[in-house]
């Protein structure tokens, strides 16, 4: 027949918001009373099973079980433990006399126990129990001793009951068995001159460790509203040509009666530019791969990305300006009225409005007009994203604020008009052996070209007083 040992552990957390208790199951080096006589135990001689194998029952009554075990774990001081509470009328009241530290205590199984001396040598963690007296609470047991052994007889007393002052222990030494005697002739209670175990005192955070949740959130700018509406080509080479047709062959009106007929012809030309590149490199040092891990250098190459992304659409936003075809507002133009100023010149050439990027402080007049006051165009089809500064006037064109441009300035454009290409990631990583490194690097190049100025408007001075 199988011996069982049950030893006595203690509550170590009760978190206010879930359902879970953690205790330290079985304390190491110190001497605990089991029902198999006091004994001590040290680490490594518990085999202890996988956590979700284990139960959790209401005083080691196997029909009334109350919990599982979430993780069990072996350190230094002792094994610790986990366990989530199931919802039941039990399992809540568990959890509420926990709280108001009514049970604290558990007391653990162990299957085939091997005791030597007083030492446990072996035996195998089964299970726990929920218990009401923990047998390492010495004064709980004297406590719990003395109402086993005693008989107590109600006395009648008619007299006002006064509280005696305390009687305290100070520094002096003082002969416990008096103190204790006069006490309880006096009815006082006894005090002790205790030292305070405080939170400050575990500044090598054994018992209340840090929270990690991982990194922080923080802005960045991953989307770039422009370029994506212009569309991304591959480049494929560190030059780019292109050519041009000057579109001037074309039909006139002829008299007929072999009247001679209209002629002309149309030239073409050729047009020439470079790719931009933009790159980084770090060597980092081996301990950061080694002893952490891998992802540092993902995470390099994910900044590097990052910056990249913001870098070009700000000169993007940049190339517009410069080469588009500069249109100084009138001193009656508003947001409106250049957007509808913009839609008429593009139409006249045979272009189409697909992106208006906007200063911030033309965005911002356009965000504050009122339903009754917009345009109707825009009342029926756009829409404003107060989020990320951007708007979907409808049909396919994109509104945007955009912060790299001045006060006042309005940029609307053919998509077409824009010719824009990257070149893949060149990512370069090589072992730095004389110095102990990893050496990496990101290359990457893209280039840009208005294919057609007249599909790029620039209005400046939009809603700026003279």
């Amino acid at each position: 027949m199988t011996n069982n040992l049950s030893i006595f552990g203690s509550l170590v957390e009760a978190e206010e918001n879930t359902r879970e208790l953690k205790f330290k199951l079985l304390p190491f080096g110190e001497p605990g009373r089991t029902n198999l006589g006091e004994i001590h135990a040290d680490k490594g001689v518990i085999e202890i099973p996988e956590a979700e194998t284990l139960e959790l029952n209401e005083e080691h009554d196997y029909t009334r079980p109350i919990g599982k075990f979430s993780s069990v774990e072996e350190r230094e001081d002792g094994i610790y433990a986990a366990v989530n509470i199931v919802e039941t009328t039990a399992g809540n009241d568990a959890l509420k006399l926990a709280r108001a530290g009514l049970r604290t205590g558990i007391s653990v199984e162990i299957a085939d126990p091997i005791i030597e001396n007083g030492q446990l040598t072996a035996g195998r963690l089964t299970g726990a129990g929920l218990v009401v007296r923990p047998a390492f609470d010495n004064a709980r047991l004297v406590e719990a001793a003395k109402n086993e052994t005693e008989e107590v007889t109600p006395m009648e007393n008619n007299e006002t009951f006064v509280q005696p002052e305390p009687l305290t222990a100070g520094a002096d030494r003082v002969e416990l068995g008096a103190l204790t005697f006069n006490a309880a002739k006096s009815g006082a209670s006894v005090q002790a001159a205790l030292a305070d175990q405080l939170p400050s005192d575990d500044t090598g955070k054994v018992y209340i460790r840090d929270q990690e949740i991982g990194e922080l959130w923080e802005a960045r700018k991953v989307n770039r509203p422009v370029i994506e509406k212009i569309g991304v080509k591959p480049l494929n080479s560190l030059f780019v040509t292109g050519h041009k047709k000057a579109r001037t062959f074309e039909v006139a009106d002829w008299a007929g009666s072999k009247v001679e007929l209209p002629t002309g012809k149309f030239t073409t030309s050729r047009e020439n530019w470079q790719a931009k590149s933009k790159a980084v490199a770090v060597d980092v040092a081996m301990e950061l791969v080694e002893f952490g891990s891998e992802d540092v250098i993902s995470e390099l190459y994910e900044q590097a990305m990052d910056s990249y992304i913001e870098q070009t659409e700000s000169e993007m936003i940049a190339s517009l300006v410069a080469g588009g075809t500069q249109i100084p507002a009138g001193a009656a133009d508003d947001a409106i009225s250049v957007i509808n100023k913009a839609a008429d010149t593009l139409g006249a050439i045979g272009a189409n409005m697909s992106i208006v990027a906007c200063a911030p402080d033309v965005f911002a007049t356009l965000r504050g007009i009122k339903a009754v006051d917009a345009p109707w165009w825009l009342a029926k089809q756009g829409s404003v994203n107060l989020a990320n500064g951007s708007a979907d006037l409808g049909s396919g064109v994109v509104l945007t604020s955009n912060p790299e441009l001045a006060a006042g300035t309005v940029v609307v454009a053919d998509h077409r008009a824009v010719d824009y290409r990257e070149s893949r990631d060149f990512r370069y990583k090589a072992l730095d052996l004389p110095r102990g490194g990893v050496d990496i690097s990101l290359i990457k190049f893209n280039a840009e070209k208005i294919t057609d100025n007249g599909a790029v408007l620039v209005f400046t001075g939009v809603g700026v007083e003279a």
